[in-house]
């Protein structure tokens, strides 16, 4: 296994959490709770790991960077501007706390573009999937631009930065179907992954 250098590990969970009854990072699937799983993946991977929340004292046993929304505007987008002014290193992957089955593989790949790319995002059926992706502290002035304008959307952000799209065949060869980029937002999808053989 190889450690990836100059990135770190970013788990976004700053959410609002509206739709699920509990914090959705502590869903457990096959008895562990997604975070958990999330972070044993990015320990083999990365020298530095951060958790972005407004929770604190939920999230604080589990790692020991934690780093709170610089702007009171709420969001992913903040969430990962705050990161990025605060990570050590100049790209961070970054990664949905509601996210289960993201992959060694999936980060490996997207890590493997050069840093020339203010973010590597791969395609799935289409759209782009910017709750897994690396983005460079390059994107720092385009995002506080962005996130003060209203425009929260990092998908629409992403069409005013240079962002590399991984063409969905290089991620199916990667060895991924498009389970990577589940996510759990309601009860009915954690039922939908629940009955999974």
């Amino acid at each position: 296994m190889q450690r990836l250098e100059n990135i770190s590990g970013v788990v976004l969970a700053g959410g609002e959490n509206t739709r699920f009854p509990s914090l959705k990072a502590f869903i457990e699937i096959d008895g562990t709770a997604i975070i958990d799983r999330t972070l044993l993946l990015m320990a083999r991977l990365f020298d530095e790991i951060i958790i972005s929340t407004n929770q604190p004292e939920r999230y604080a046993p589990k790692c020991g960077i934690l780093i709170g929304d610089v702007l009171s505007e709420r969001g992913p987008a903040t969430g990962v501007l705050s990161c990025l002014l605060n990570m050590r290193n100049d790209r961070g992957f970054f990664v949905a706390c509601d996210m289960p089955f993201v992959t060694e593989g999936l980060i490996t790949l997207l890590a493997s573009y050069p840093e020339d790319y203010d973010a590597v995002v791969a395609l799935h059926m289409g759209r782009p999937q910017p709750l897994t992706a690396i983005y460079h502290k390059r994107t720092i002035p385009t995002l506080e631009t962005a996130i003060t304008a209203d425009l929260k959307s990092l998908t629409a952000i992403l069409k005013r930065i240079n962002t590399k799209y991984v063409d969905e065949e290089l991620v199916r060869q990667a060895g991924h179907d498009g389970r990577a980029f589940i996510n759990i937002n309601t009860p009915e999808d954690f039922q939908l992954i629940d009955n999974r053989p």
